[in-house]
């Protein structure tokens, strides 16, 4: 399928599938893509998540939204599909990267020392700007953001 066509056919064509939705309220992602050649369910959740769908807020978070991702994951864990419809205004990656980044209590937020610092560096050059990578073997406490915006 040309990608040209992608947001023609997710915004014509399956709404109609999404009108046929069941009862509960749960979109069939199966039955979406089964009518999107070269596409996924998993395409096609993400695409209407993060472009279509006029109930999830893009940018910054704010306090209650962040209150409500703590006390989702209190709840729920790293069930992401369960702490989105918690928190009700943001989509499971969302919740899932604010919650690395920014509010897990495990991060180490202290400052960087220079052996750190220079570790970094040496990490970079030889294995790139992996960022996740990285962090989980190296700087297991610290986000792959504060790695990137670090170096």
């Amino acid at each position: 399928m040309e990608p040209s066509l992608w947001p023609f056919l997710l915004v014509s064509h399956p709404l109609t599938i999404l009108a046929e939705k069941p009862e509960q309220g749960t979109i069939s992602w199966h039955r979406v893509a089964s009518h999107l050649p070269g596409r996924t369910n998993k395409d096609c959740r993400k695409r209407w998540h993060f472009t279509l769908a006029n109930t999830i807020r893009k940018g910054t978070w704010m306090r209650d939204e962040d209150e409500r991702l703590v006390k989702a994951v209190e709840v729920y864990g790293t069930r992401w599909s369960k702490v989105a419809q918690a928190v009700g205004t943001r989509n499971g990656d969302q919740c899932s990267k604010r919650w690395y980044d920014c509010l897990d209590p495990r991060i180490d937020r202290s400052p960087w020392t220079p052996e750190e610092d220079e570790k970094l560096v040496t990490l970079v050059a030889c294995h790139g700007r992996n960022w996740s990578d990285i962090v989980q073997r190296h700087f297991p406490n610290r986000p792959p953001i504060s790695a990137k915006n670090r170096y």
